[in-house]
């Protein structure tokens, strides 16, 4: 096929425009290889990639030439049935000739989607930014940089100047832009700075830390609500001096922003003895002597994911059309809700407990759904914006590259879970003041078995790049290094080790002025999780044990990596979930992996005659990252492959608390 001519896109003028002309440059059945200039990651969109899988086409985002060229080859052949689309940054004329030959051109950029507005201000947004900005009607005129700003924190992030000159409204406004998954622009940041700096109310805040750092803000905020206690009931509740500069007691949209606040759980309830000094508009921030506050917490996040799965039915096409980011949400609130669930001092009413049951069959459901439509698109593409734990180092790289930092570590807590860190998380901070710990959410591989999900943690790679070493953990330290190789690091720069403090010191490695970029494994919390033999409330206790324990070790650890200036990335390869047996397959040999959670198979017949015997369970296959040769058999629900009725904590399966695990990005301030 000739090289067909550049298709390039002018000015759009109604809502979602991106999304739609971005598609139009990719119509169906019409070429088998489209090569894309793509510098403003316009198709980092999980929308538009989800639709032009829908329409048959492969993605291949690979910037090392022989990365490229194995990407490529895999996917051959491509037909205008099963087009392939090559995605670069830079000019497509960068790319190998053949390829740059035979495909069909095109040209996305920002300009080109929103004309109107300033490009350079325009390319800051994250793509779920950008696809809320696609929503919003455009100005009918063209508009420079700082109306540009100002456009944005409007319509994008809903900050409007005059509105955020009260209190209360800028405290609201903080409280839903913190709980957002990516950061506002410092562009836009600036700006608003700016603005809210010349207002006489906010002469002694510290706004800067505010509009920045979430944690900083939570913390400031509980502060001012214990101050006011304080004062209204004469208690000393901490003995530390505060500025009060928030003034509940004055302000009266305050009192009603409070139920908000503490619903989010930005503000914590605190216990007070004369609580009955105390307004009424203030009694859901405060609690009784006596009062615990986990069963009142536990009804909050019922309703809050109640909202998301109405009872008794799910409403099934939103849920699977929902963003990552929307997805993110309930996962947190679903993680928070299973900690007092399975809390070892049992705070949960039996009607909570019920409840809590009732969703988690839903949520189950409703995730695999979800995951069945955007797990392969968001796997796709692994910048700016990480989703995959394959992508973790990439993003380090590119992390490391845009900060300019000197020495990266990565730590691998195997087996932590979402709701093992809001555990350990309160801990470390309450511990480590001069830790900033930036949280992401990512999707662990499926399936979710440690040896499959680790490999693609440590290597940047999908398990089709690796699929003669599916049933290993052994390679990790090859993969490593050659992921670092691709980036000009050599080998001995790149150490990677297993951590085992209890029983002796951390690796060398550490203390070498060659290393720049250090992987760490520590598998003592997924021990735990298989030593839980009586479920989820045993592994619970462990782990709290293990956090005035073992973690103190691996704290000192952090602190001397951040004292030797590395910025710390702490992950986790998958999560876990309390299941019960249904029997177990005897398969012989036709089996390639035996998990409790998910088992491997190599060859179609073989999982066809287990599934015969084994209907409630799943098949996962085809999904753009696991060889082509491969088929994963899985569970239905929390069911594993053991012996009937037996209660284990394993992992391997699809559900949210084995998928969804944390990226933290530890630094000092």
């Amino acid at each position: 096929m000739g090289r067909s001519s550049t298709s390039r896109f002018s000015g759009a003028s109604n809502t979602r425009s991106h999304y739609v002309r971005s598609l139009q440059a990719f119509p169906p059945h019409t070429h088998p290889l489209t090569l894309v200039s793509d510098p403003d990651d316009v198709l980092a969109d999980e929308d538009i990639l989800t639709a032009l899988l829908d329409r048959g086409f492969t993605l291949v985002d690979e910037s090392d030439p022989v990365g490229l060229r194995h990407r490529v080859e895999q996917a051959r052949p491509w037909t205008i049935d099963h087009p392939l689309i090559i995605i670069a940054r830079g000019p497509l004329s960068e790319l190998p000739y053949d390829l740059w030959q035979q495909g069909h051109h095109v040209t996305l950029a920002l300009h080109t989607f929103f004309p109107r507005l300033s490009y350079p201000v325009v390319r800051t947004l994250t793509p779920a930014q950008l696809s809320r900005l696609g929503r919003v009607p455009v100005p009918s005129r063209r508009l420079g940089r700082q109306a540009t700003v100002d456009f944005l924190l409007r319509h994008v992030f809903d900050a409007d100047p005059d509105a955020l000159r009260q209190p209360a409204s800028l405290v609201a406004w903080l409280d839903r832009i913190h709980r957002q998954p990516d950061a506002v622009p410092s562009l836009l940041i600036q700006r608003l700075l700016d603005e809210l700096q010349q207002v006489a109310a906010y002469a002694e805040w510290p706004l800067e830390t505010l509009l920045t750092e979430g944690d900083a803000f939570a913390t400031w905020l509980r502060e001012q609500w214990l101050v006011y206690v304080q004062r209204e009931t004469g208690e000393l509740i901490r003995d530390e001096p505060i500025r009060y500069v928030l003034a509940f007691d004055q302000d009266e949209r305050l009192h009603d922003t409070l139920p908000g606040l503490v619903r989010s759980g930005r503000l914590k309830p605190i216990q007070v003895e004369r609580h009955s000094r105390l307004p009424r508009w203030a009694r859901p921030g405060v609690l009784s002597p006596d009062e615990d506050r986990r069963p009142r917490r536990g009804a909050e996040l019922l309703s809050i994911l109640v909202e998301s799965f109405p009872l008794p039915e799910i409403s099934g096409p939103a849920l699977e059309d929902a963003r990552w980011e929307e997805w993110q949400a309930v996962a947190r609130a679903w993680a928070e809700l299973t900690t007092l669930r399975y809390d070892p001092d049992d705070p949960l009413a039996p009607a909570q407990k019920e409840e809590h049951d009732q969703l988690q069959a839903q949520i189950d459901v409703a995730f695999l759904d979800w995951l069945r439509n955007r797990y392969a698109p968001l796997g796709s593409r692994s910048l700016p914006v990480p989703h995959h734990v394959h992508h973790v180092p990439p993003y380090i790289d590119y992390h490391h590259r845009q900060t300019k930092a000197e020495r990266i570590a990565m730590l691998v807590l195997d087996g932590l879970s979402l709701a093992d860190w809001l555990i350990v998380a309160p801990t470390w901070r309450a511990r480590h003041a001069g830790w900033h710990l930036d949280e992401r959410l990512l999707l662990a591989q499926i399936p979710t078995l440690t040896a499959v999900s680790r490999q693609a943690l440590v290597s940047g790679l999908r398990p089709a790049d690796f699929a003669d070493t599916l049933d290993t953990t052994r390679v990790g330290a090859r993969r490593w290094a050659a992921f670092w190789a691709r980036q000009g690091l050599d080998e001995e720069a790149c150490p990677h080790g297993h951590l085992a403090l209890d029983r002796g010191p951390p690796p060398a490695e550490i203390d070498s002025a060659r290393t720049r970029a250090l992987c760490l494994i520590d598998t003592t919390i997924d021990d735990m999780v298989h030593d839980a033999t009586l479920g989820t409330t045993t592994f619970q206790a462990t782990l709290r044990v293990w956090l005035d324990s073992y973690s103190r070790k691996l704290e000192m650890l952090i602190a001397d990596l951040l004292t030797r200036g590395f910025t710390v990335y702490l992950t986790s390869d998958h999560g876990h979930v309390a299941a019960r047996g249904f029997g177990r397959p005897s398969e012989g040999l036709t089996v390639d992996t035996r998990g409790t959670r998910a088992r491997i198979y190599s060859d179609r017949h073989a999982i066809d005659n287990v599934q015969q015997g084994f209907a409630r369970t799943i098949r996962w296959h085809d999904d753009g990252l696991l060889p082509g040769h491969v088929w994963v058999l899985m569970p239905e629900g929390r069911q594993a492959f053991t012996t009937f009725n037996k209660v284990l904590v394993t992992h391997g399966g699809p559900t949210l608390d084995e998928v969804v695990v944390p990226l933290v990005t530890l630094m000092v301030e």
